[in-house]
């Protein structure tokens, strides 16, 4: 393992844009200290109020690099490893699989590595490649192969290192995570009301949920039905009527009444009857099939009782199904935003 000697600003600032570069986010020095465990190797690295010169083992920054890709939901683990490496372990008890492969290793670096190319993503002929593993070697040493350049792609891919230029995604530009916290814009250039990097840190981030800005929450509902398919129109954001999403069957004409009426409200209280009433009134006056609360928090017992005596279809989507919502957009968003 190697040492790298720089000045703590120096590294910070290539830290921040090493992120940036591999999770699209922008972050200053504060967000990044909210990310580290005050037990990190590189903690005072981050936190000296002083400018000075520091010793630090690249094998930490290769850890805390990953965990804080984890931790912005661009990764979907928070340690990476060593292809070969954590292969190696795994087969330490089997003589056989372990001989397979140091050899489909070698074969790697003979037609790859070994003619001056640094990254898996260079040019590197994949189909041939596990062609002819498969017949110089076996099934049993293909399958290896496969597991073996997978994981030097994800090992890569969450890599500091600038001559490793894998990423997830080819972030156009990165995107400010303050925004999250402070922007009422809708502006988003992967998605359609929300950024997916917001949205990735979220499904991570989930005690985030009830400090993110209002306009944001409001965002994030719409974007939901809009991936699964619907019609959305996502309202003014002030002097909207309480109305902050109305949806709508995906081969609805224009005059067709909204299928569902949403308010969105982002708040520890929980959701009390005067508000449903609310809301099932404004459903009425709209001829819509229903409406949705969609709340940080959850139904007040009061609430419940309401939608139950009166037969409201008012449906609640409390935190956990909000956290749910994340989850899915963070796995629909590789493949919208990957091509998967």
């Amino acid at each position: 393992m190697g040492t790298w000697i720089t000045i703590n600003t120096s590294f910070r600032s290539f830290f921040s844009d090493r992120i940036g570069y591999k999770s699209g986010l922008a972050l200053n020095n504060d967000e990044m200290i909210q990310l580290l465990d005050k037990d990190d190797p590189l903690f005072d690295v981050f936190t000296s109020q002083k400018e000075e010169l520091c010793r630090i083992r690249t094998n930490h920054i290769e850890d805390t690099f990953q965990k804080f890709l984890y931790r912005l939901g661009v990764t979907s683990q928070d340690f990476i490893g060593h292809a070969p490496t954590l292969l190696e372990m795994e087969f330490r008890n089997d003589p056989s699989r372990r001989k397979l492969l140091q050899q489909v290793l070698r074969y790697l670096g003979e037609i790859h590595f070994d003619k001056e190319k640094q990254s898996i993503f260079n040019d590197f002929n994949e189909s041939q490649y596990y062609e002819n593993i498969q017949i110089q070697f076996g099934s049993e040493a293909l399958i290896i192969a496969h597991r073996l350049v997978e994981l030097t792609k994800d090992s890569e891919e969450a890599s500091p290192w600038d001559w490793l230029s894998a990423r997830v995604l080819d972030w156009e530009s990165p995107l400010e995570l303050r925004g999250l916290f402070e922007s009422e814009s809708l502006d988003a250039m992967y998605g359609m009301f929300i950024d997916q990097r917001y949205l990735n840190y979220l499904s991570i981030n989930t005690e985030k949920l009830g400090s993110i800005h209002w306009r944001q929450f409001e965002a994030l509902t719409a974007e939901y039905f809009e991936r699964k398919g619907y019609k959305v129109e996502i309202g003014s954001g002030r002097n909207d009527g309480g109305i902050d999403v109305r949806v709508w069957h995906p081969n609805a004409n224009a005059s067709a009444p909204p299928v569902q009426l949403i308010q969105c409200k982002r708040t520890k209280s929980k959701i009390d009857k005067v508000l449903v009433k609310s809301l099932w009134a404004d459903v009425i006056d709209e001829n819509a099939k229903g409406g949705i609360i969609v709340t940080t928090s959850s139904f007040s017992p009061g609430a419940q009782e309401i939608c139950k005596a009166r037969k409201y279809p008012i449906r609640e989507v409390n935190r956990g199904k909000v956290i749910q919502w994340l989850n899915e957009l963070r796995r629909v968003g590789r493949g919208v935003f990957m091509g998967d």
